[in-house]
């Protein structure tokens, strides 16, 4: 008696058509400003003494509409001109401001949390990027001084594309460089702008507020922390990857 033997194939799983594959994040990228270091405290708070010498006051809503944006569009000077109803030196006025600005800036340290952050994703393989709106001058000149720079493998600048945040071209752009998606990215970010940016890319966004904007809506972003101290690096991977 012949036996008659049926050959089965086994196809692999397919998933539900309504189901949604979480990302594997392989890239994690840094905002420079307020991040990395808190230098948009002090830039406020150096402009507000100008405006106090002057015996007006320069309005935190005002200034904070541009924080993690193009400072091209903010004329501080033209807004003093206009509480004070006098004309200045501008150029004179924005150096001498620049200069307690920078001293202010290179005595603040790096923030909480953010060497632990490079050394446990560099344990972890991920790929390291900046994803900046001010540009290389500054943002390479301060990651140089404080011995971070070689830890990434991009930095992308205001010099580098058309238009920075709110826009997302500067996180398409990093995702891109590294051979990545930004689907595949969690992005650290403490501005409206910056996280708008993250969002509309299509990454993954942890929103960690500096005192400045604190009080931003930034409800778009999937998670908020106090300070990077806050949480392992390891967890946030968790969360989005969707463990």
């Amino acid at each position: 008696m012949s036996a008659y033997v049926r050959e089965i194939k086994i196809s692999p799983a397919i998933p539900p058509p309504n189901s949604v594959t979480a990302p594997v994040i392989d890239t994690l990228i840094f905002d420079f400003d307020g991040i990395i270091i808190d230098t948009e405290t002090p830039d406020f708070d150096t402009w507000q003494e100008v405006f106090h010498s002057h015996g007006v006051e320069l309005e935190r809503d005002w200034w904070t509409r541009f924080i993690g944006g193009s400072s091209r569009r903010m004329d501080v000077c033209a807004l003093l001109e206009e509480l004070t109803g006098r004309k200045f030196d501008r150029d004179s006025l924005m150096r001498e401001r620049r200069q307690r600005y920078i001293e202010v800036i290179e005595s603040n340290p790096v923030l909480p949390g953010v060497v632990e952050y490079i050394h446990e994703a560099k344990r972890l393989g991920l790929k390291l990027a900046v994803a900046s709106s001010s540009n290389h001058a500054w943002v390479d000149g301060h990651l140089e001084s404080r011995g971070l720079r070689h830890h990434f493998d991009s930095v992308k600048c205001s010099d580098d594309v058309a238009m920075v945040k709110p826009d997302p071209e500067l996180y398409l752009l990093t995702a891109s460089t590294l051979g990545t998606v930004p689907g595949n990215t969690l992005v650290l970010e403490d501005s409206a702008n910056g996280v708008t940016a993250a969002k509309d890319a299509g990454a993954f966004c942890v929103a960690v507020p500096n005192p400045m904007t604190n009080d931003l809506p930034l409800d778009r972003a999937d998670v908020r922390l106090n300070a990077l101290s806050d949480i392992p690096l390891t967890d946030l991977l968790a969360k989005a990857n969707g463990s």
